[in-house]
Order: C-alpha cells, then structure tokens, then sequence
C-alpha cells in the first residue's frame, strides 16, 4: 500500500501543471510526449510481459525508474497509464524524498490510486489549455480528446472536474 501525499487535490493538481508547464518543450501542440518525458526522467517504459501483471512501476532510484504498461491497451489508455504512474513518481517517491526503491502495483482503489489520477488529467491537460480548447470545440470531447491524445472519457471527466461541463 503506497501512503497518499499529504497534498489537496487542489495543489495536487497545481503540482501536476507545473510539472507540465516546465516540460513544456515535451508538447507536440497540446498533446504531452509522455514517453520521452518518461526518459528524460530517466525512466523507461516497457510492455508487461504478462496479462495479470501486478507491477505498474518499479522505482530503483531518483532518476532510474520503470513504467510498465498493461499487454494489448490502447495507445490512449497507455498515454493516461503512463502519466498516472508519473504521478506517483512526482507525488509519492519524489515529492516526500524517497530515495530507496519502491514498487507501486496495479489495480488498487485508494487515495494515492486517486491522487495519481488527479495529477495524470492535470499532466496531459492543463487547465488552461484545455478550458481554450474545450470552448473552441464547443465542448465536443471527441474533438478535445484528440488535441490531448486521451480518450473521450478522460477528457469529459476532466472537463466536468474543472466545470466545463455537467
């Protein structure tokens, strides 16, 4: 079980813009390059070679960590998996100083599953950037989707989060 940070989904969220905000140069338009920002991290990210991997991410170190993304996803789901892992990198080994090695399974349903969620949506679509393009498109989530390189229900939950939509 991976212990929640102590942080507010509020500057959980901050905390995840900014993070974007200074990878700025890892966009291709609106859409987050996640796997080479995973590298310049110093991670990689690998298939599991397993359909019941538990495994989601293994830290060995700052700067030395793997993301292992579920067989047969979709590229969509892979994008979201690897930023919500991220989010446990940024909010459950770096943000409290860990510096020992830690795994983080797959499947669970507690506050740091949460948080991780909070800061993936945050990481891949700001809330600025996505309110503009939300507008733009007039609240169309498929279009939005696109931009963002997320799936149209990631993009309607984040629009709901920052009421855009209902």
């Amino acid at each position: 079980m991976v212990d929640a940070s102590p942080l507010s989904r509020a500057a959980i969220c901050d905390y995840a813009e900014r993070v974007a905000d200074e990878y700025a140069n890892f966009r291709a338009g609106d859409e987050l390059k996640v796997n080479d920002l995973v590298s310049h991290l110093g991670g990689r990210v690998v298939a599991a070679d397993s359909f019941i991997a538990s495994e989601a991410l293994t830290v060995r170190a700052p700067r030395d960590f793997t993301v292992h993304i579920p067989m047969l996803t979709s590229h969509r789901r892979d994008r979201f998996t690897i930023a919500h892992e991220l989010g446990h990198y940024f909010l459950h080994y770096l943000y409290p100083g860990t510096s020992l090695p830690k795994t983080f399974s797959r499947g669970g349903r507690d506050l740091a599953e949460t948080q991780a969620n909070y800061f993936a949506a945050a990481l891949l679509m700001p809330s600025n950037r996505f309110a503009r393009v939300w507008r733009a498109s007039d609240g169309d989530e498929w279009a939005v989707a696109d931009r963002f390189g997320v799936s149209a229900s990631a993009a309607s939950v984040r629009a709901q989060s920052l009421g855009l939509a209902s």
